[in-house]
């Protein structure tokens, strides 16, 4: 019998999702490097070679078993791998327009510094930390205020230290711990400090349509986020959640995810139909009127990647 409970609610109720070999996915990540992908397993060894998905039936998290991150090794190999993130994302604007001018703010998971640099550009006081010792020192070659720490070394590391604005873009579903996140950005708040979280969306395509993503498994990523399982873990350390917004789509990139999900054109796919790039097209375009009428009727909950938890630190809320 299972000892799991979901690490945003603490309730044991869940259902069984998808099983995950590491060694296998690793075929993916690099299917023409088999040193890579060796060197990949090598590191995922030390925490886990095999994850079950599960998913809490109260809040709707989805979480892993064991809840054990790779180590930053594993993180290296995988990143020489695949280019996974755009120097440029949604969310920095979202929450660069909501930041007054007077704030300080402070970045959880930095990277090379993306959002370090556009709070630079905007006259705002703003730093980071970051595991990742190369990443780290691409921010401070840009001149910008980093620091390599683990995220458990925060609340040591900047004793005195208070922030306004705290932002994690893309951090929190990689950790094997989620309420440490919440934990040390309380340890620097002041009173309504705001918190802000990005995540993989739940009304993206992919999770929508229930499309297997290799990406969105551990483990690169140890959990799938819900607003009922983000009101629940931030409440437990005096965060209210005050607004979950969503990346916007457009118009054309929804009738293409719409299309290209309905059963008729995977079964075309899978018969092989689709080897001209014009019968596809003309398929698509045949479609569109279907499609159409799905984006405003059943699929109109579809958004862009990711999804943005706002919280307010409110320490009345710490431990109901």
């Amino acid at each position: 019998m299972s000892l799991a409970v979901c690490p945003a609610c603490g309730k044991n109720t869940f259902v069984r999702r998808e099983y995950i070999d590491v060694a296998e996915q690793h075929k993916v990540y690099a299917p023409n490097d088999h040193r890579m992908q060796r060197d990949l397993t090598a590191a995922a060894s030390e925490s886990a070679l095999a994850y079950q998905m599960l998913k809490c039936r109260h809040c709707g998290l989805e979480f892993s078993e064991p809840m054990r991150a790779p180590s930053s090794l594993w993180y290296q190999f995988a990143y020489r791998a695949l280019k996974l993130y755009p120097e440029a994302r949604w969310e920095f604007g979202a929450v660069l327009q909501r930041i007054p001018k007077e704030a300080r703010v402070f970045e959880f998971g930095c990277g090379s510094g993306s959002f370090l640099l556009r709070c630079k550009k905007r006259g705002l006081s703003a730093s980071g930390i970051d595991f990742s010792e190369d990443a780290v020192q691409e921010c401070v070659a840009s001149g910008l205020a980093a620091r390599r720490l683990d995220l458990n070394e925060v609340a040591g590391a900047t004793d005195g230290e208070n922030f306004s604005q705290m932002v994690a873009f893309h951090f929190l579903e990689h950790l094997d711990r989620p309420v440490a996140l919440f934990e040390q950005a309380a340890a620097r708040a002041v009173p309504s400090s705001h918190l802000w979280v990005t995540v993989p969306g739940d009304r993206r395509p992919s999770c929508l349509f229930e499309e297997k993503d290799f990406l969105d498994q551990p483990p690169h990523h140890m959990t799938r986020w819900t607003p009922d399982a983000f009101r629940e873990i931030g409440r437990r350390v005096g965060w209210r959640l005050a607004e979950i917004l969503y990346e916007p789509v457009s118009l054309r990139s929804a009738l293409w995810a719409i299309s290209v999900h309905s059963g008729r054109y995977r079964r075309w796919k899978d018969a092989g139909r689709f080897r001209d790039p014009y019968i596809e097209k003309a398929f698509r375009a045949f479609a569109l009127p279907a499609a159409m009428l799905r984006r405003a009727t059943v699929d109109r909950r579809l958004t862009g990647f990711s999804m943005l938890a706002h919280f307010v630190f409110d320490i009345s809320l710490n431990g109901v």
